[in-house]
C-alpha cells in the first residue's frame, strides 16, 4: 500500500471516530447514539476490499484485492483476515460457516475451518445461512431452503433472510400488478402486505421474527418498514422522503441508509421509534453501510479515495 494511501486511511479513520460530547439534555435522552471507532480490517496486499456480510459475533465477510490486484473472498475474524481464496462469500452464521459460490462457476458452496462443502447443482445462488446451518437461496426450479442436505422448495417469488427458527422473509406476486412482502415458517405463509400501490418486499429478518424491507409512501416515495407482531410501522425518515433498511438485529435495532431534508442519504440507526443520523457519530457518508451486530457494530464499505474501497468496522465506543 502506498504511503500517500495510508496517510488518508489514518485521516478517515480519525475523522470517522471523533469523541463526541454531546449537550447534557442529548447525553440523557433514551437511546442516545455514542460515538463510533473504525477499524480498518485491510486486504490481502492490494488496494481495497469491500464487505458483504456480519455475523451477530462481530465477524466480517467480502472481498480483497491481494498483491496482483486480484479478489479474493475473507474472513475478517478475532481481528485477522483470512484468506477464502477465488470465492465470493455471501453470509456467515455465528459458527463461522460461509456461503457462497466459486469463482469457476462449479455452484454454490459452505465454507468451514479451511473445508468447501458443496450445495450441490451449478445453478444454485445462495443467499442466507443461519445457525442451524440450513441455506436459502434459488435453485433451476425457484426459492429453495436447504436443511441437512434436502432441498425444500418455497412457495415464494423472492427470498432474503432465513433466521434460527428457520422463518423466511421474502415476498409473493400478486397477478396482475402486486407484489407482497411475505413470511414463510413450516408451510404457512403469511403475506405482510403492500401499501396503497400493492407493491412491497422484505430485505431481513430477526431471530423474533421481526422482519425489514419497503413499500411506497403516499407520494410513492419507497419507505422503510417493520413488520412485527401483526403490525406495520413506518420507521421513517431522517427528515427526507425516503428510507433503505439493510439490517436488523436481535436488539430491534435497524441499519439503514435514509434521506435528510435535503434528500441526501445518510447512513441511519432506528433505535426505540428514534431514527439517529450515524454520519453525526463518526460513520462516513463516503461508502455504505452492509450490516448489523448483536453488540451495534456496524460492517460497511467506505471509499477513502476516488477508485479504492475498504471494508471496516464501525464499534460503538
Amino acid at each position: 500500500m502506498s504511503s500517500k494511501l495510508a496517510t488518508v486511511l489514518l485521516s478517515v479513520a480519525l475523522m470517522a471516530a471523533p469523541t463526541l460530547t454531546p449537550p447534557a439534555s442529548a447525553s440523557a435522552a433514551p437511546g442516545a447514539l455514542t460515538s463510533y471507532r473504525m477499524v480498518d480490517l485491510g486486504t490481502f496486499g492490494g488496494d481495497s476490499s469491500y464487505a458483504n456480510a456480519m455475523n451477530d459475533r462481530g465477524d466480517v465477510i467480502g472481498r480483497a484485492q491481494d498483491t496482483s490486484g486480484v479478489y479474493q473472498g475473507f474472513l475478517w475474524q478475532r481481528g485477522r483476515m483470512i484468506n477464502l481464496g477465488a470465492f465470493n462469500p455471501i453470509d456467515v452464521n455465528d459458527r463461522g460457516e460461509v456461503v457462497g459460490a466459486r469463482d469457476d462457476g462449479s455452484g454454490a458452496y459452505i465454507w468451514h475451518r479451511g473445508i468447501f462443502r458443496p450445495l450441490g447443482g451449478r445453478y444454485i445462488r445462495p443467499v442466507a445461512i443461519n445457525d442451524r446451518s440450513q441455506v436459502l437461496g434459488y435453485a433451476a426450479a425457484g426459492p429453495v431452503l436447504w436443511t441437512d442436505g434436502r432441498t425444500q422448495l418455497l412457495p415464494l417469488n423472492d427470498v432474503s433472510d432465513v433466521n434460527d427458527r428457520g422463518h423466511v422473509s421474502g415476498g409473493i406476486s400478486l397477478p396482475p400488478d402486486g407484489f407482497h412482502a411475505t413470511l414463510w415458517h413450516g408451510g404457512r405463509t403469511t403475506d405482510l402486505g403492500a401499501g396503497p400501490f400493492n407493491r412491497s418486499n422484505t430485505y431481513g429478518l430477526n431471530d423474533s421474527g421481526w422482519v425489514i424491507g419497503w413499500q411506497f409512501s403516499a407520494d410513492q416515495s419507497p419507505r422503510g418498514i417493520l413488520w412485527r407482531h401483526g403490525r406495520t410501522l413506518d420507521i421513517g425518515t431522517l427528515g427526507g422522503s425516503f428510507t433503505e433498511p439493510r439490517a436488523i438485529n436481535n436488539r430491534g435495532e435497524i441499519l439503514a441508509i435514509s434521506a435528510t431534508t435535503d434528500q441526501h442519504a445518510r447512513p441511519a440507526l432506528w433505535r426505540r421509534g428514534v431514527m439517529h443520523d450515524l454520519s453525526l457519530a463518526g460513520v462516513s457518508t463516503e461508502g455504505s453501510v452492509v450490516d448489523l451486530d448483536d453488540r451495534g457494530g456496524i460492517a460497511a464499505t467506505i471509499r477513502p479515495v476516488w477508485g479504492i474501497a475498504r471494508a471496516v468496522v464501525y464499534r460503538p465506543r
